[in-house]
């Protein structure tokens, strides 16, 4: 996408402030700039991650600052994400920037570091030895150790040093300060493979290891080092030493990082439904792709949710929509995904908090570019960069773990609904018990119910004895 020379950024800060702030995009950059994508930003005197959330043709301020660079080849979020950020910070009361910031996979933001250095002039003031005991302890520590950022020259002090005292050393010539920048923890993945070259070398010129490694990428075509190495150990050296000898070619591709585990056996195909889970079925297909609504499906123990769920998502994906299922706990999501992927196989994107923010940035980039069309997880899951999401599904309704209590707080079955109200799409709310909440909504005409009011092959509920200990007597009363 290119923009008209002269256009503007409305962006967001991850920082605790309210408004949004316009930026002008120089002409070099103009060919990159989409909505969704991090931007460097002046601000002040610092330089900050932003976030592209408006492309204007005319600036609504005067003294407009360009953005300094762009930090993402794709958008991280889709434009029909924005007003669902816009409504979160307004009714959480909580800076659109750190929302956007606690949606996206941490680890991924450029930081400004500070780094300290000792002067000539520092020095000078050490051989005086007028100093007082602390500003000598800390100039020795620069002089020895050379420049460090500010936590590390904290440690090695070991005391935490006011901001007075690092003006007043900076006043005095004594040190000096530089502001660089960091990139982000998260990056994504490479990994080398092999690839073999045109005409083999002469029968006899190579080891029987080398053969063997030639052999065994002119069979693949293509094969990474680190599944050469399981067949021959010191395949990685071998490699290095035949590609600048021309025998072989090296390339980096970018892989993901896998949170799966084993491979799951795909499953025979949907089993036959009771007349009950057809009936729900049957409701969820025929709402799909006809504008908002909400369910609740009210669906004792063993009445076969789950299968509901799936046949609900496969036929959102065969609408050309995609779906997101939560599910209340992180110990829970296992399951569930062994589950949906012996169905869907590598359509199922995997997000919570207990992957490594490797392996989140990639689960989220596999979604972003359109590899994976249903997202598994728990309650963060619900900001998954779906760009045409046609049904969430927010199992165990009811349970109190959708709620987020630290920074940005929320709730994800409320933020399931306005989500699926924001896309036009279907929440499907399930529980065996629902919440006084969505059982009010439902008999306030909000959302429509749906009933499994039996167990699979009809099997027998347990059974329930009241005892009025009023009326008993004797031990256990």
């Amino acid at each position: 996408m290119t923009i008209a020379k002269g256009s503007y950024v409305k962006v967001a800060v991850a920082l605790p402030v309210f408004k949004t702030f316009t930026y002008e995009v120089p002409e070099p950059l103009c060919s990159s700039v989409m909505v969704g994508k991090r931007v460097l930003v002046p601000f002040k005197n610092l330089q900050l991650t932003g976030y592209i959330l408006a492309i204007r043709d005319t600036a609504d301020v005067a003294d407009v600052k360009k953005i300094l660079d762009i930090l993402d080849d794709v958008p991280l979020f889709p434009p029909s994400m924005v007003p669902f950020f816009r409504w979160i910070a307004d009714y959480y009361l909580y800076p659109i920037g750190q929302v956007i910031k606690e949606a996206l996979p941490g680890g991924l933001n450029v930081r400004q570091v500070v780094t300290v250095d000792i002067t000539e002039k520092g020095r000078s003031a050490l051989s005086a030895a007028c100093l007082k005991p602390f500003d000598c302890r800390l100039l020795k520590v620069l002089e020895k150790r050379g420049a460090m950022g500010m936590r590390m020259l904290s440690r090695m002090v070991k005391k935490e040093i006011l901001p007075e005292t690092m003006f007043r050393m900076e006043r005095r010539g004594w040190i000096t300060r530089q502001r660089k920048l960091a990139p982000g923890r998260v990056r994504p993945k490479m990994e080398r493979y092999v690839t073999a070259v045109e005409g083999r070398p002469p029968s006899g010129s190579l080891s029987k290891v080398r053969q063997k490694i030639l052999d065994i990428v002119e069979r693949y075509g293509e094969i990474s080092v680190r599944a050469l190495k399981a067949e021959i150990p010191t395949a990685a050296s071998l490699v290095r030493k035949m590609a600048a000898e021309g025998f072989l070619n090296i390339v980096e591709r970018e892989v993901y990082r896998d949170p799966f585990g084993e491979a799951i056996e795909r499953d025979s195909g949907p089993p036959t439904l009771t007349e009950d889970q057809a009936s729900v079925v049957e409701t969820l297909v025929s709402a799909l792709g006809r504008g908002f609504q909400t369910y609740l499906l009210y669906g004792i123990t063993a009445s076969g949710k789950t299968e509901v769920y799936m046949q609900a998502v496969a036929a959102a994906i065969s609408q050309g929509k995609q779906a997101l299922v939560l599910v209340p706990e992180i110990a829970l999501i296992s399951q569930t995904e062994r589950i949906f992927r012996a169905r869907f196989g590598d359509r199922i994107a995997l997000l919570h908090s207990g992957l490594s923010e490797g392996e989140r940035f990639d689960q989220w980039m596999r979604i972003v570019h359109k590899e994976a069309q249903v997202a598994v997880g728990a309650r963060s899951a619900i900001f998954a960069p779906f760009d045409n999401l046609g049904l969430i599904i927010v199992d165990e309704e009811h349970d109190d773990s959708y709620k987020q209590e630290n920074r940005l707080r929320y709730h994800a079955r409320d933020l399931a609904v306005v989500r699926a109200k924001l896309e036009n799409g279907v929440a499907l709310l399930g529980s065996a018990t629902p919440s006084v909440q969505s059982y009010h909504n439902v008999h306030t005409k909000k959302f429509k119910s749906l009933y499994l009011s039996k167990r699979i092959e009809n099997r027998m509920l347990p059974e329930v004895t009241i005892v009025d200990l009023r009326q008993k007597e004797g031990p256990g009363r």
